[in-house]
């Protein structure tokens, strides 16, 4: 779930051509409700991380944004930190411009940390493009979203095997994601960790990806009454009929659904949890998402 580079020099095939020394991104963004559009109201970015200005791209003022680093890689080492605060009524959909392409990390694993917050009411989309880990990639992401009264959160990833054209599938050292989401008290409400590690998993074997190459995660998290059985059995349907993949959905003992989708190409998957995103934007917000690959 990762976008962001280092900005070093690498040959082809993810390997350091020179010595250099682990970078350390920052973003600190903070949105406003003003008028019927949201806005930004805070930012500060620490090379190599940068956020693009605002766009609008329908009628219900969600400020639609890029994050982005303009390398286009993460080398192991790497340590990002991404806070983020949806002040009370803001609506925003946060993703990347292409696929993070994750490096050969010999050593030590790069890291990334995302603090969100949103307050009364707000909405957030956070759908990144995918990630590809090349051979020996290590990462580790730690994800914390607070859900203030009212708040809705839509969180979509994508995870590929690798570089399938130069045989690398599965050849990465370790993938490891985790998401904590707690309430405006603190209270925990959620814990889940997709780890990933070729080297000591079987990974397209049972109990994993159960033959298929591509894994996407879909959170849709709000208050208990948002997200009723009825709607993961609505998910589940619009999943069983697809051809190449497998997926489904539970709803959550605190509020919201969680979605996991097994594909054998990054179409199948990607265009599935589209869906999925556009149905319960439409059953929840009583607006359709936007149009895929909008910017």
């Amino acid at each position: 779930m990762v976008w962001f580079s280092t900005g070093a020099h690498v040959e082809a095939e993810g390997v350091l051509a020179s010595p250099r020394q682990p970078q350390h991104g920052l973003i600190y963004l903070v949105l406003q409700q003003t008028g019927s559009r949201t806005t930004i109201q805070d930012y500060y970015a620490h090379p190599p991380l940068q956020v693009l200005r605002s766009v609008y791209l329908d009628d219900s003022g969600t400020a639609y944004i890029y994050l982005l680093n303009p390398g286009g890689g993460v080398l192991g080492g790497d340590r990002y930190q991404i806070t983020v605060t949806l002040q009370a009524g803001a609506r925003a959909y946060l993703t990347t411009p292409s696929a993070t392409k994750l490096y050969a990390a010999p050593h030590a694993a790069a890291q990334q940390r995302i603090e969100v917050t949103l307050q009364a009411g707000a909405v957030l989309t956070y759908m990144p493009a995918q990630t590809i880990p090349f051979a020996q990639a290590a990462f580790q992401q730690h994800i914390t979203l607070r859900l203030g009264p009212d708040a809705c959160a839509f969180l979509g990833d994508i995870v590929a095997p690798g570089r399938l054209a130069r045989g690398e599938a599965f050849a990465y050292r370790e993938y490891s994601s985790i998401l904590r989401v707690e309430d405006d008290h603190g209270t925990v409400r959620l814990v889940e960790c997709l780890y990933l590690c070729p080297q000591q998993q079987t990974v397209r074997g049972l109990g994993l990806l159960e033959g298929y190459d591509y894994v996407g995660t879909f959170y849709a998290l709000g208050d208990r009454a948002a997200f009723t059985s009825q709607m993961a059995d609505d998910v589940h349907a619009l999943l069983a009929c697809r051809q190449g993949l497998v997926g489904s959905a539970t709803t959550l003992p605190h509020g919201g659904l969680a979605v996991r989708v097994l594909a054998a190409d990054h179409s199948g998957v990607s265009h599935a949890l589209y869906d999925v995103w556009n149905k319960l934007c439409q059953q929840t917000l009583g607006y359709p998402a936007v149009p895929r690959r909008p910017f």
